[in-house]
């Protein structure tokens, strides 16, 4: 029997062939479009790889920053210098900008009077809203603060009895979003914008973030919030006048502790202050009474309150200022609130103040101008042309020489890419280590 084989159509074979091929063309698609995908992925994983590693540069950069200015301070406290209350700032001026190897920072603040200084702000340039600084609330902010003063008044008192125009805890609990006063001090100047007939636009201004530092939407009009003015000048509300982190003591002109007189003795008192044994038993008496301050040595002469009075040499500027310096009524663990730094306090604020005296505010801005070490005692002012004792006194019942708190905003930036981070941390010096009282990451 003889087998044929049947021929192979042309047809079938053509077909076959064009079949392979579009399955071999979708091959190559589908591997090309995972090629892609995986280059698309790997291009993106590699660029927020690059951005997270610029954010970190740029973090440590102004982390850089913030611990060499934490390390200015630790020294200045240690070792200052008290010929010079202006030192510890130039110091800090000198660390103001640095770098890393892969990245830059920056610190800065732009001040009351529109000035922009380098370093940390220094919190010692306002009025402390915890202490006799409310007084002068009606002077700087009149009228607005004539209806919120009791209200700020009540917020801090420790009852529940609302003054004449004043709110107190049944005010806050009405509200649909209830809370309480805090009956105690402010922790921070933006509190107050819990308080009634005060909003935040009061207490910020354009300093929305309240870095004390103008940042570009804050000085650029209508075009983003907040709603500012673009003039290159920061208007930081309430905000630029006043502070709740200020504190007294601390930093001493020697460099050692500061003597607490329910603690110290007679003897210590002649070592550290130079006074005669007379003199330092009439100060221990006259610290036993609760309200006895040192400012009012300024215009009470010291007395033994028996027959040895007259025995008992005054105390001269040079004790005096030693007195300020290195001693304090106040106890160790309750420090009292801050005054303001008759060297930093910006010139606005004293003409506010000073309303009606524009003539003392002026000699006292020609004093720190005339001396380069700044002005290392409040005594000194006595050679400001009509200074009387009582002028003397109330001067330093309201300021200092020497400045505990800052505010440091730091500004990091990659030197790759530009990335930029900003920490913003308030420190207190009046201890070493430096205390961190806030920190802040932007």
């Amino acid at each position: 029997m003889t087998h044929r084989t049947r021929p192979i159509s042309m047809h079938k074979s053509h077909s076959a062939r064009g079949s392979v091929i579009i399955v071999v063309v979708w091959a190559v698609a589908i591997c090309a479009l995972l090629v892609t995908s995986l280059m698309v992925f790997a291009g993106r994983q590699s660029m927020l790889g690059h951005e997270s590693l610029d954010h970190i540069r740029a973090r440590w950069a102004a982390r850089a920053g913030m611990e060499e200015t934490i390390a200015v301070l630790a020294y200045h406290t240690i070792e200052p210098e008290p010929d010079s209350a202006l030192a510890i700032n130039f110091a800090l001026e000198d660390v103001a900008a640095g770098e890393t190897d892969n990245g830059t920072w920056s610190i800065l603040y732009d001040d009351l009077d529109g000035q922009r200084f380098p370093g940390p702000m220094d919190e010692h340039m306002k009025l402390n809203v915890n202490g006799d600084g409310r007084g002068y609330l009606a002077l700087i902010f009149s009228p607005l603060s004539w209806g919120v003063s009791p209200a700020i008044e009540d917020w801090i008192d420790e009852d529940d009895d609302p003054r004449d125009l004043g709110v107190e805890k049944d005010y806050y609990l009405s509200l649909d979003a209830r809370y309480e006063p805090r009956n105690d001090y402010l922790w921070h100047v933006a509190e107050m914008e819990l308080i009634a007939g005060l909003e935040p636009s009061d207490i910020r201004g354009e300093d929305w973030n309240l870095n004390n530092r103008l940042d570009d939407n804050e000085n650029d009009g209508e075009a983003s919030l907040p709603n500012d003015e673009a003039d290159d000048v920061l208007d930081g509300g309430w905000s630029a006048y006043l502070t709740a982190s200020s504190l007294a003591d601390g930093a001493t002109a020697s460099g050692l502790p500061r003597l607490y007189f329910a603690a110290t003795t007679s003897e210590e008192l002649q070592e550290r202050i130079g006074l005669d044994p007379a003199q330092a038993s009439a100060l221990m008496n006259l610290a036993t009474d609760p309200e006895f301050a040192l400012e009012s040595l300024i215009t009470t002469p010291l007395s033994s309150g028996g027959s040895e009075q007259n025995e008992i040499a005054p105390l001269n500027d040079r004790q005096l200022t030693a007195l300020f310096d290195e001693t304090t009524t106040n106890k160790p663990h309750q420090q009292g609130v801050g005054k303001l730094n008759i060297n930093t306090v910006p010139r606005t604020l004293l003409l506010d103040m000073y309303t009606g005296q524009e003539d003392l505010v002026e000699n006292i801005y020609s004093m720190r101008r005339n001396q380069s070490e700044g002005i290392t005692s409040i005594l000194q002012l006595r050679e400001i042309p009509n200074m009387t004792d009582q002028t003397l006194l109330e001067m330093a019942q309201n300021f200092t020489t020497r400045s505990n708190v800052y505010t440091i905003t730091s500004r990091g930036r990659s030197g790759a890419s530009g990335r930029e981070v900003e920490i913003v941390v308030v420190v207190d010096r009046s201890t070493v280590p430096v205390r961190i009282l806030e920190y802040r990451e932007e």
